[in-house]
């Protein structure tokens, strides 16, 4: 979790008025931009009021993030293209003005680990504007997963926006980044609705943004054909020549083995990059890379300011092993019995999805490595894939439970899907295979596997007020890429990492923020006063209707209106007034609405 400077330095609230939010009778003069906005939303707010109730709030920081965004910049990376949003509330203090020094100077690219220094020049957004509404709340009773605003218990002069994740009267856990409900003294894990769980994965790797130099240059590709072996980069695996056909610049992996009776694996190895591998490559150092465990890595929170060095970034140290693959997938010819296997690992146990390709039956199973790769089948459903054609495919092993989807209609597995008393739900620790979670096999096809894109779900740390673990986070970020060390660090400091126990009385609710590492919610509020009562309820999040308007002309930065000012550095001593900073404008002018992500927030 954050320290106590990065938590006082974010500013968890949602404020439409941010000086009545805050107490700060000197707010600056209405910007044009913002006259604009007003002016093009109030016929909205206006329709809103005859409906309902609902009052519009700001977003000043990322604690919701990806969800919602405060104060953050965007770009493209300029190793692999991927499309990075990353925070910038920390820039500024609350009466507008950038803090001295505080100008963020670069980002980690959370698909390739490349240090992104265009970020310095790149113009800063406000967070997204939303629509709350008071209404459900008044007459009906809060839900779980629910975005919500309410005044924060220790000040309530101050808005908060988190989500809902305890109700009344409920006892839950934090383990192992899932939450649980204590009911008679056993777990019960809180499963999202499937709809919900897709909208909150956060990427891992996206396999059509590719670091080319870096490939160019010996880093391993991350999706390969392999076969079962001791001789590899991963323990168990090795690159194998016949299977799946890698095309590097199409990004796309063939299989032309109708006549085959044994399955051909094409997997991910998460040979993530880190800084240090960046630098070796720019000074012509031999690479060496590692396949590590999938950790709660969060790009948004990847920045750097003045002369902050990357390898301070928080890398995220927590294995994740809720994952969810997706890809297309372009069927030529299917041969008698020609299969489809889709596998996603969790320490000893492997669940496996087997589709019938021509008739479409998917079968999900349950491997345990530990006992001689002994099935069980869990479930039976019927998919829409009948042979040749193209699908659209996610599977996903999250929140305990398996679910998959066709062309974004998933498949009814009944409660076969849900994983109560099967192995992995009992075993915390990784093993080898996790450095290759995930594996695609065909037998008797002639298939095209393309846009290959992997998440994570959300991974809830365990947290403690004014408690620090950033030498304990360390430790483990070092041993991801050997799973029995990190294994054997948390099971030798068990006592903060394993779990966390939450009472919540008569109406009163928790609230955790998306962002875990870094959002101040129940988990950092103080012992005793973690819950938000009833009474502090606002309302219910359910729309962003401007997330921030799109520059254009100009290189696309638009023309500046405004600028920011920054404050005079404190340890020099200096009695200056704000000094303009001539090449960051505030506001620019014109811009164009940016229609994707007006949206219902989930």
């Amino acid at each position: 979790m954050p320290n106590t400077d990065v938590q006082a330095a974010e500013v968890p609230k949602v404020t439409g008025k941010p000086a009545d939010a805050a107490g700060n009778k000197n707010k600056p003069k209405e910007s044009m931009r913002d006259t604009v906005e007003s002016i093009l939303f109030a016929f909205v707010l206006a329709f809103l009021f005859r409906t309902f109730e609902a009052e519009a709030f700001v977003i000043p920081t990322g604690s919701m993030a990806p969800t919602l965004y405060g104060r953050h910049k965007e770009s493209n990376c300029t190793a692999c293209g991927f499309h990075l949003v990353v925070g910038a509330s920390h820039e500024v203090v609350e009466s507008g003005y950038l803090a001295a020094n505080s100008r963020l100077r670069a980002a980690i690219c959370p698909n390739c680990g490349y240090e992104n220094d265009q970020l310095f020049n790149e113009l800063a957004f406000n967070g997204d504007r939303i629509l709350v509404n008071k209404f459900p709340y008044e007459f009906g009773e809060p839900h779980r997963w629910d975005v919500f605003v309410f005044k924060y218990p220790e000040g309530p002069q101050i808005n908060y926006i988190k989500r809902l994740v305890g109700l009344p009267n409920e006892t839950l856990r934090i383990r192992g980044g899932n939450l649980y409900r204590i009911e008679d003294r056993a777990e019960r894990i809180l499963r999202k609705r499937p709809e919900k769980q897709r909208t909150l994965q956060l990427p891992v790797y996206d396999d059509d943004k590719f670091p080319a130099k870096l490939l160019k240059a010996g880093w391993p590709e991350r999706w390969a054909a392999v076969a079962p072996g001791e001789v590899g980069l991963i323990p168990g695996w090795e690159e194998t020549p016949s299977g799946w056909q890698a095309d590097p610049e199409k990004r796309t992996y063939s299989l032309s083995q109708e006549q085959s009776t044994s399955p051909a694996w094409l997997r991910y190895r998460h040979f993530f990059p880190m800084p240090r591998d960046w630098r070796d490559m720019a000074h012509q150092l031999p690479l060496q890379p590692q396949a590590r465990l999938i950790g709660d890595f969060c790009g948004y929170n990847a920045t750097l300011s003045n002369h902050e060095e990357a390898d301070r970034i928080d890398f995220g140290p927590y294995w994740v092993p809720d994952l969810t693959l997706n890809f297309e997938l372009q069927l030529n010819g299917v041969a008698e019995g020609g299969e489809l296997l889709l596998e996603l690992c969790e320490g000893t146990i492997w669940y496996r999805c087997r589709i019938n390709a021509r008739t479409g039956e998917a079968v999900l199973q349950e491997v345990d490595a530990q006992l001689d790769q002994q099935t069980k089948e869990l479930a039976r459903g019927k998919t829409s894939i009948r042979g040749a054609g193209t699908y659209r495919i996610s599977f996903a092993n999250v929140d305990d439970r398996l679910c998959l989807w066709v062309n974004d209609r998933l498949v009814d597995f009944q409660d076969g899907a849900n994983l109560e008393g099967t192995g992995a739900t009992g075993n915390p620790f990784p093993t080898d295979r996790d450095l290759t979670p995930v594996g695609i096999a065909g037998t008797g096809l002639s298939a095209v596997v393309s846009h290959l894109f992997l998440e994570r779900d959300t991974y809830y740390r365990v947290g403690y007020p004014g408690r620090s673990y950033a030498q304990l986070d360390n430790e483990l970020l070092r041993n991801l890429h050997n799973p029995a060390g990190w294994s054997e660090i948390c099971a030798r400091h068990a006592e903060l990492l394993e779990q966390r126990t939450m009472e919540i009385g008569p109406d009163h609710f928790l609230a955790f923020g998306d962002n875990s590492p870094q959002s101040n919610d129940s988990r950092m509020w103080n012992i005793g006063n973690e819950t938000v009562p009833r009474k502090f309820l606002v309302g219910k999040a359910f729309w962003i209707y401007w997330p921030h308007g799109v520059p254009f002309l100009n290189r696309g930065r638009g023309f500046p209106v405004t600028y920011h000012y920054e404050l005079p550095d404190p340890h020099l001593n200096q009695s200056k007034p704000p000094q303009k900073v001539e090449d960051y404008p505030r506001y620019t002018l014109p811009f164009y609405p940016q229609f994707e992500r007006m949206k219902r927030i989930r």
